[in-house]
């Protein structure tokens, strides 16, 4: 009856832990099906973007004959020239601004700004900022445009006006038209968002990538220590952000007791229209206004073009009908080009490789040193038993590393060829300039050869670590102490200490009453 009993109280458990498998996997799967339920119907994905040239300007030939930027308007100081915009050159107290001519009417929109803020001074002022406005701040004491503006600005604050040292900062503010901006705080009783950023005197121009998506406003920063234009880091993100259905875009800069070359290079704005929508089309036809205008400068153009060929072929009259086959690459100078750019690079390879040689190399002679050192002091405190096995086995680790050293030695000596091989190859390509294939093929030779030396090293590197691992040596323990204090010798050993120590205290009593009885 017991063991019956046993066996039903076994069943129900079995029965009950299957029972709660099931639900937990009924659970996850109703969990998981909800999960992508929910995904497929947001359909989050990256939205569909469209170059607006009437919005942007970028260089080189920015700045037209009469000293403006197409389908912008500049102001104050700002000084448009081949291939930027100096928003304010570096002298005391300059404002200046650029705005769009035409208002803009996406409903999401993305703007890469890409500029460069830079003086002789530790610190600089005031800085710079980038607009969106119902309507254009052409001048004014914010960065050198208006206050009260109805949209949202993103300054680029390098001064630091309330003594926090919380500069350089880049900050965002929105206004409805009513607000005063806050100088004395730099504007953080107003910020919406705010990051702190260096973006003086960098090596690289700096990169500012501003989304508005789904009332979303996202600040990016590449904070010009590298050269790649996707090189983005997270600054600030402000989420339900109301600006105005129309606007203008701007950047505005200004300077005050201290002074900063704020330069724009180009501002490009993209239409971003969300996943599952049909892009705007392009417009097809040109209002009749603008293109009567462009016909005109067209004609003028075509003019001057035709007086000055007549003016040259006056002066000239010996290189009449010449072809100028000068400003075009040929198909040699582009195979011979090609192959210069493949070896330079196998040369850095070449360098890169040569100074990790040369950090092993240094590596494994110091550990063959402390390895040496070992056997000398083992030899002299080891006992002649121990010293047999120790000694063999760091012989064995040694001439293993010496191995390894004499290897490296003879690929960096190959890393030398190759390097003669290259120098040889840029001559032999500099003087025939028609022998491009022969070239190629010897290209394609060292290129190989580089790869297999490479490969080797790997190699090599990899069984010298294993090696050490192998081979580490163990320091011999210890044998273990005899004890040579018995249990009873400490109990006696306590007992005659703790008498001494009552002896000692009885006779200071004594001491001490004695010296009483003379007061």
């Amino acid at each position: 009856m017991a063991a019956s009993g046993a066996r039903r109280r076994a069943a129900g458990g079995m029965l009950t832990l299957l029972k709660s498998f099931l639900v937990a996997l009924l659970y996850h799967r109703s969990v998981a099906e909800v999960t992508t339920e929910h995904g497929a119907a947001t359909g989050d994905g990256a939205p569909h973007r469209r170059f607006e040239y009437k919005y942007s300007f970028k260089g080189p030939h920015l700045a037209q004959p009469e000293g403006g930027v197409p389908f912008w308007i500049h102001s104050g100081n700002a000084i448009p020239s081949a291939d930027q915009v100096r928003i304010t050159p570096s002298l005391k107290s300059q404002r200046g601004t650029i705005w769009t001519k035409n208002k803009v009417a996406f409903e999401h929109w993305e703007a890469e700004v890409t500029f460069r803020v830079s003086g002789r001074s530790r610190t600089g002022a005031d800085g710079l900022a980038i607009w969106f406005t119902a309507v254009q701040g052409l001048d004014g004491p914010v960065y050198g445009a208006a206050d009260k503006w109805n949209g949202v600005g993103i300054f680029f604050d390098s001064f630091d006006n309330d003594g926090k040292k919380n500069n350089p900062a880049i900050i965002v503010v929105g206004n409805n038209g009513n607000l005063v901006f806050d100088h004395q705080h730099d504007g953080s009783t107003q910020a919406l968002g705010t990051c702190l950023r260096d973006f003086r005197n960098k090596p690289y121009p700096v990169r500012a990538k501003l989304t508005y998506y789904k009332k979303t406003l996202t600040v990016m920063i590449n904070n010009g220590f590298t050269p790649d234009k996707n090189d983005y880091e997270f600054c600030t993100k402000v989420d339900n952000m109301i600006i105005p259905d129309e606007g203008f875009f701007g950047i505005s800069a200004a300077t005050g007791s201290l002074a900063d070359d704020h330069d724009v290079l180009s501002f490009l704005l993209f239409r971003l229209t969300e996943p599952g929508h049909t892009p705007p089309q392009p417009e097809t036809e040109i209002p009749k206004e603008e293109k009567d205008k462009y016909q005109e400068e067209f004609h003028n153009f075509q003019q001057e073009l035709d007086k000055k060929k007549e003016e040259f072929q006056k002066e000239h009259p010996d290189i009449q009908g010449e072809a100028i086959d000068d400003l075009y690459e040929s198909v040699n100078d582009r195979e011979i080009r090609q192959v210069f750019e493949g070896q330079n690079r196998i040369h850095l390879e070449i360098k890169q490789l040569n100074r990790q040689l040369a950090m092993i190399l240094d590596e494994q002679r110091r550990y063959v040193s402390v390895i040496t050192e070992e056997i000398s002091k083992k030899g002299s405190n080891i006992g002649s038993g121990g010293v047999d096995l120790a000694t063999q086995q760091l012989s064995t680790v040694v001439s293993s590393q010496q191995d390894l050293l004499r290897n490296l030695n003879e690929f960096r000596n190959s890393f030398y060829e190759s390097l003669k091989q290259l120098g040889s190859a840029q001559q032999h390509v500099g003087a025939a300039g028609g022998a491009t294939y022969e070239n190629i093929q010897h290209f394609n030779d060292i290129k190989e050869h580089l790869h297999t030396v490479r490969r080797d090293v790997e190699h090599l590197v990899q069984r010298g670590a294993q090696n050490v691992a192998e081979k580490a040596i163990k320091c011999p323990e210890l044998p273990p102490m005899p004890s040579c204090l018995s249990t009873v010798h400490f109990i006696i050993f306590i007992v005659v200490q703790s008498v001494l120590f009552l002896c000692y205290i009885m006779y200071k009593s004594q001491q001490e009453a004695a010296a009483k009885k003379f007061f």
